[in-house]
């Protein structure tokens, strides 16, 4: 047979975590896990978090030490702690929290190299399972994306931990995870060919979008009762685990677009911080729904937001809608870096403005 030139298109697939428990009560059974395989454990958690493992009964092979991060999850926090870690010798780092504490914790396995298992205590975003980071400046501005060499060796999920949480974090674990499709549908709509791996990242994206459409309400009246069921684990499934896949599988024609460029450039209000990641996201895709003129997708999204109680409008993110935050918004997620271009290659600031005004106008149009 004859041969030819490598391709310049090289696929690179990294679907998520080698393995993914959940289980009510799993991290009562968190120390055997770890023993199966290791012998030196370093446990990176934050103060809430590390609350939250203990009343849930965790569990931890003796001996092992635990660290604290600041909050940050700046390069800087990043390094000092990989410092602690190679103090104590750890074989593998174990990380318990939320978002930003899972991707700290990250970014130092992804300094030292060493295996890593996360135990997400919130089901705000896929981050226990995906094969990314995203780093933030010391004023909570979003700075980088930052690719690692695979996922976690092992998540374990204890719904009993996320039933505990505060409502608002599911909420917007769910609007963080319906991004999934309309970013990932908006880059690959201008595909000619899609490569396999593409088409089953959508596939998973649609999975969500529908999964979250028709049970959000169910699982969030689960959080509101404190209780732990299958609808909750479900949810708890797709967050965590099946939405890493989609952009896991398709690469860059499956994570972020337009959505997550309106969030970056929310991160520059301060005023914003008191929404959580998912929530400034799934405003974005109003924004980007908008951008594409996408108006009866928008229209049918609008009352499912409200019931969910996701926000609708600029100030329900947090943030007065003035020229001058408007435009803080746009410089990023419409000026010439921003991934918006590969769901709508044509974005401006000025048509992000455009779209924001255009979203805030026609929602609360809707809600009189």
């Amino acid at each position: 047979m004859a041969t030819t030139e490598a391709s310049a298109v090289t696929m690179d697939v990294r679907p998520g975590a080698h393995q993914y428990i959940r289980a009510n009560g799993a991290v009562k059974h968190l120390a055997e896990y770890i023993a199966k395989d290791y012998r030196q454990p370093c446990v990176i958690t934050g103060e809430a978090s590390w609350e939250a493992f203990q009343e849930a009964g965790g569990t931890l092979p003796d001996g092992t030490e635990v660290l604290h991060y600041d909050g940050t999850v700046t390069y800087r926090n990043m390094d000092e702690l990989t410092e602690k870690v190679l103090d104590a010798e750890a074989d593998v780092i174990v990380a318990i929290g939320g978002g930003r504490l899972l991707d700290t914790a990250k970014g130092v396995h992804h300094n030292m190299n060493l295996p890593i298992v996360t135990v997400p205590t919130i089901a705000a975003t896929c981050a226990a399972s995906s094969s990314v980071v995203i780093v933030y400046d010391e004023n909570g501005k979003r700075i980088a994306g930052m690719p690692l060499r695979h996922g976690a060796e092992l998540v374990v999920a204890d719904p009993t931990i996320i039933a505990a949480a505060p409502e608002r974090y599911l909420v917007g674990g769910i609007g963080d995870t319906l991004a999934k499709w309309y970013e990932a549908e908006g880059i690959q709509r201008h595909l000619t060919d899609p490569e396999p791996a593409d088409s089953l990242g959508l596939a998973a994206a649609k999975v969500t979008r529908d999964f979250l459409v028709r049970e959000s309400g169910e699982a969030l009246a689960s959080v509101r009762n404190g209780v732990a069921d299958e609808k909750l684990g479900h949810m708890v499934d797709v967050i965590v685990h099946i939405a890493s896949c989609v952009g896991g599988f398709a690469g860059t024609n499956g994570r972020v677009s337009g959505a997550h460029a309106v969030h970056n450039g929310l991160t520059a209000c301060p005023e914003t911080h008191v929404s959580t990641h998912g929530q400034k996201v799934a405003y974005g895709i109003l924004v980007q729904l908008a951008a594409q003129n996408e108006w009866d997708e928008f229209d049918r999204l609008l009352p499912i937001y409200r019931e969910i109680g996701l926000p609708c409008t600029f100030a329900e993110v947090g943030a007065e809608p003035t020229d001058e935050n408007l435009w803080k918004v746009a410089e990023i997620a419409g000026g010439p870096e921003s991934f918006f271009r590969a769901a709508v290659h044509d974005i401006t600031e000025q048509k992000v403005v455009d779209c924001i005004r255009a979203v805030d106008a026609r929602a609360s149009k809707a809600s009189r």
